[in-house]
């Protein structure tokens, strides 16, 4: 794949879509621990994206239609001993900065020692550049150079062409078809309530200010995961379709504590497209479900987690995410079109949340393995995770993974719209309303669970910190 093309209509989605204090940048994260070489992981991260174009590419900006221009604009790489203080507030030299695409690469790594001897290492991620799946067998072919070892190999093209043909001048523009039209003005029907400003309460300042990402993580241990997989099993649902239901639960909670309660919610789920197996240089091969609940929909958990299982399935066999593609392909005719309905000034979702499965599965990391833990050149991945971007008017962005037999969850919440507190209340809310789904499957068929979530267990010692962590512990 060649990054000499236009952009296709989602890239230039993603690319509109960006504006101030808005970036539209994913988070990545692998936690270490060992002693970690700075200039290996340089050598590491240079040479795993020399065989993917996009990630040295910038974009060359166009009111009409932007285009990729190939180069050797290679990623930032900053490395940050315990200790480090570097600038914040996204100024020059802040680690979280936006990236700017049309100036160079698309990715930043950001390596941070937490405590002597445990890293953290983040890679962030222009969201045109590529999805998080790509994001993720990228930084797979990180630490496999970083251990020495030749990345895994590129296996069949992906199943969607990321460039786009070039379309016949003399060819007039086709109507969407009539199903197009319906699930367009059905979408545009359900005006989700956008999360409301939250109690105001003190927030412990970042113990490394300037080296704290911007997102907040916690994970569930061992014990706790699998208490999560036996309820959906048990229930012939997936976790997934239990975690989606926490976060609208939590959603509707928070605005009734806040005195702005949502009649509905709406959940952006990214879905990817690739075919099973394929693997290639990154690239975009995804699009956006949208599940839509009324606050009356919610009010039973067990019946919630079903339909929105029913609809997940649903959505994959019938690829109805494609609808999305169709109608940016439309509007890709006049592309001002795309901006335009990036500043629509209306809620187009209440949060997003994105499960990337497992995560040390996706990497596909060439390393020795200690059970299924990776350990590339002497280092050992303890956690892995990621989140999302926030858009406006979504307040809420929702990362799921897993790593080791541990759920991670990781939280970026719009904190000048909700305040300074909202990422840790809406982690001390999350983890109940969780263990509340999964109880109440046990009653599917009966009556629910009480009105009041239960308490979860206590977490095991096999936790780093406490949980949920503070801001500063990503």
């Amino acid at each position: 794949m060649t990054a000499d093309r236009p952009l296709t209509p989602f890239e230039q989605l993603l690319l509109r879509d960006q504006r101030p204090g808005y970036p539209i940048c994913f988070f990545l994260h692998c936690d270490l621990e060992g002693n970690l070489d700075g200039e290996r992981l340089r050598t590491a991260l240079q040479t795993a994206c020399l065989r993917h174009p996009l990630t040295q590419s910038r974009v060359r900006g166009s009111w009409w239609r932007p285009r990729w221009m190939p180069g050797r604009w290679m990623p930032e790489l900053v490395v940050a001993p315990l200790g480090t203080h570097l600038p914040s507030h996204g100024g020059p030299g802040d680690p979280w900065r936006p990236i700017d695409v049309q100036l160079g690469s698309g990715l930043r790594m950001v390596a941070c020692e937490r405590f002597p001897g445990v890293w953290r290492v983040v890679l962030q991620v222009h969201h045109a550049v590529c999805d998080g799946l790509s994001g993720m067998e990228l930084f797979g072919d990180v630490w496999s150079h970083y251990h020495g070892n030749p990345p895994a190999a590129f296996r069949q093209p992906t199943r969607r062409l990321a460039a786009p043909s070039a379309p016949a001048p003399a060819a007039s523009p086709q109507p969407p078809s009539t199903d197009l039209v319906r699930e367009t003005r059905k979408f545009a029907g359900f005006i989700p309530t956008p999360l409301a400003r939250g109690p105001v309460r003190a927030v412990a300042e970042p113990a490394c200010p300037g080296i704290d990402a911007p997102y907040l993580t916690f994970r569930f241990s061992r014990e706790e995961t699998r208490l999560l997989w036996t309820h959906a099993a048990a229930a012939g649902v997936a976790v997934n379709d239990i975690l989606v239901a926490a976060m609208m639960r939590t959603c509707l909670a928070w605005n009734a504590a806040a005195g702005h309660p949502a009649s509905g919610v709406r959940i952006t789920m990214p879905v990817s497209l690739k075919a099973a197996g394929a693997r290639g240089p990154v690239c975009n091969d995804m699009s956006y479900a949208f599940l839509d609940r009324s606050a009356a929909d919610c009010a039973r958990p067990s019946e919630l987690i079903h339909s929105l299982a029913a609809a997940s399935h649903w959505i994959q066999e019938h690829r109805a995410t494609e609808a999305l593609l169709d109608t940016l392909a439309v509007l890709d005719r006049y592309p001002p079109l795309i901006w335009l309905i990036t500043r629509l000034p209306v809620c187009l979702s209440t949060a997003v949340v994105s499960n990337i499965g497992n995560f040390g599965t996706r990497m596909k990391a060439s390393v020795p393995h200690d059970g299924a833990c990776g350990l590339p050149g002497g280092l050992r991945i303890t956690a892995a995770g990621g989140v999302p971007p926030l858009r406006p008017g979504t307040r809420l962005a929702v990362g799921l993974a897993t790593y080791d037999s541990q759920l991670q969850l990781s939280l970026l919440c719009d904190r000048r719209s909700l305040g300074d507190a909202a990422q840790s209340l809406l982690a001390e809310m999350i983890r109940p309303s969780v263990f509340g789904c999964a109880a109440a499957l046990s009653h599917w068929g009966g009556a629910d669970a009480p009105a009041g979530e239960p308490r979860p267990p206590e977490p095991s010692r096999d936790n780093r910190g406490p949980l949920p962590t503070v801001r500063g512990r990503i």
